[in-house]
């Protein structure tokens, strides 16, 4: 490496990277480190550039990289870390909140994730993709580019042609919005309430270097959040079939106990205090845990196919791993014909259909 570490990064509408990435070698923690941030083309320049020493460190959006691993590896470089998703959650941009829409209002999403977590949340809304849209002037159609479609979206929204769109905060933000925003959160305010967990790599930033990249400051240009985010929804995401992709919710966090247990009071759920409190209120376990929630949603809202596992962090890639085992299970067991109990019963149809 020269004195100057040269930090390539690659954008994208919803996961921009170069901001973050300056403003943190900008920041207190390593001013000590000499650093230069730089825009790369695309991944495969971005990926030469490293390969041949021009940048020490590829910042990218870690859903560009899923798929592409052996590229990685055949250029002679390597995956290093994540940095941890400060804005995973998308935005409702809307005059009202989701439940204050009315009867039959008509929301728009481009991911079929979101449009299926919609109609679970409202089951009377018009839910459709921006294609799908019953357009003023037929001639009319959504620009390619997700921020140019953004304004698009705004613009029919302003003429009253639909009633809402959803879109990730960094689009709403680079496509100057006048419309308000509401935040999908992926926790409801109650224990079964409604929630939107974000799609996979959501906001997540992966950091390629080439092999003996110094370990002293990949600890510090990487997150052990951000880490363990990005190698347990490595491993989820390989294992699905590739038309789930599209539809699978999947978050993974650290939590702190005590914000574990405050949620177990608030959603009153025995079982979550009894796991890491005594009955006589003393914590049984204070080490940081591990977050895995994963949901399948059925077409029309109605069934949602959902695991939620806890780990502590020291073991947390044996339950990562045990955990992908039982999703399989699950879906296998909730996507088959349902077993007649007698002949004169009729025919039940799968749980859910993927």
């Amino acid at each position: 490496m020269n004195d100057r570490l040269v930090a390539g990064t690659l954008d994208t509408a919803d996961c921009p990277v170069y901001v973050p990435m300056a403003s943190f070698f900008e920041s207190s923690d390593v001013q000590d480190i000499q650093s230069e941030v730089q825009r790369v083309l695309d991944f495969d320049a971005g990926l030469e550039q490293l390969s041949n020493g021009h940048v020490d460190i590829l910042a990218i959006p870690a859903a560009i990289m899923h798929g592409r691993e052996s590229e990685i590896a055949q250029s002679g470089c390597e995956v290093i870390g994540a940095r941890t998703p400060r804005r995973p959650n998308l935005v409702l941009v809307s005059g009202d909140r989701l439940f204050y829409q009315p009867k039959s209002a008509i929301i728009v999403a481009e991911l079929d994730l979101v449009r299926r977590q919609l109609l679970r949340a409202r089951s009377d809304l018009a839910v459709m993709a921006p294609g799908e849209i019953p357009l003023e002037d037929p001639a009319a159609s959504a620009p390619d580019e997700a921020i140019e479609r953004a304004r698009w979206l705004g613009g029919l929204q302003e003429r009253g042609e639909i009633d809402g769109f959803v879109i990730s905060r960094a689009v709403y933000e680079s496509s100057n919005q006048t419309e308000r925003r509401h935040t999908l959160l992926s926790f409801s305010n109650e224990r079964g309430g409604t929630h939107f967990l974000p799609p996979p790599y959501s906001d997540l930033i992966a950091l390629i270097a080439r092999p003996r990249f110094p370990s002293t400051i990949s600890m510090r240009v990487t997150e052990a959040e951000g880490n363990t985010a990005l190698w347990a929804q490595s491993r989820v995401m390989n294992e699905l079939d590739d038309h789930l992709a599209g539809i699978i919710g999947l978050q993974v966090r650290h939590r702190q106990v005590g914000s574990l247990l405050r949620q177990a009071e608030e959603e009153k759920d025995p079982i979550l205090e009894e796991a890491f409190q005594s009955p006589d209120g003393e914590v049984l376990e204070d080490e940081v845990q591990v977050e895995l929630r994963m949901e399948l949603i059925s077409e029309d809202g109605r069934r949602t196919l959902a695991l939620n596992r806890l780990a502590s962090r020291f073991d947390h890639e044996y339950a990562i791993l045990s955990t992908i085992r039982d999703w399989e299970q699950l879906l296998k067991e909730a996507s088959r014909d349902v077993p007649k109990d007698h002949p004169s019963d009729a025919e039940a149809p799968p749980f859910i259909v993927h």
